[in-house]
């Protein structure tokens, strides 16, 4: 191979990397099933029902524990996710825009949160209640078209922490404008905010 051929090579390899899709941070499982929740975790049901025009972006979800932060859940448009927590206590985060959630959940049991689209202000996380006077409960009308809308099944991807690191900057300040935006809440709206234990739903 000639002196010259060598960087020909390597210029017309660059468009053909350039090319490369970006990572993506979750794939949709088809013919997904939800299982029974972990005898020694508690499992939460994520719903997104909104159009992919309003959920366009993927939805990081973190559990922050005091300075750290923990990447566990990647929602989309009209998808269900899950996770399994350990008992307890625990604060989550939507860093679409930047909402916060508390959750004390038990063990063996499952729970469900809503991601509402507010406009111009991302996706909240709204804990859904088994019933009450809220418009957010199981026995509501609304559950059952949250859960048929959301017919796809989503999941994190290997690249999904690759993914929100290209993007730390923003989930930085998604965090700080939510930790800015819980302080300023009063004891009622954050109790509004929070995943009780008796919140779990008959499997």
């Amino acid at each position: 191979m000639t002196r010259l051929a060598v960087p020909l090579l390597l210029l017309f390899a660059l468009p053909i990397r350039a090319a490369d899709p970006p990572p993506q941070p979750f794939v949709e499982v088809h013919d997904f099933t939800i299982p029974a929740p972990p005898a020694d975790q508690a499992q939460i049901v994520f719903l997104e029902p909104i159009n992919k025009i309003q959920g366009m972006f993927p939805v990081g979800i973190f559990v922050i524990d005091g300075e750290e932060r923990r990447l566990v859940n990647v929602s989309s448009w009209r998808s269900k996710s899950l996770i399994n927590l350990p008992p307890g206590k625990h604060m989550l985060l939507s860093a679409h825009v930047g909402h916060l959630m508390e959750a004390n959940v038990e063990a063996g049991k499952r729970y469900y949160v809503l991601l509402r689209f507010i406009y111009a202000n991302g996706l909240q996380l709204r804990p859904i209640r088994p019933s009450g006077n809220s418009e957010y409960r199981v026995d509501g009308p609304h559950f059952p078209k949250w859960i048929k809308q959301t017919n796809r099944f989503v999941q994190m991807s290997p690249d999904a922490a690759a993914y929100f690191e290209t993007y730390k900057a923003g989930v930085d300040q998604a965090l700080q404008r939510a930790m800015e935006k819980w302080q300023e809440k009063t004891a009622d709206e954050k109790a509004e905010l929070t995943l009780n234990a008796d919140d779990a739903v008959p499997l």
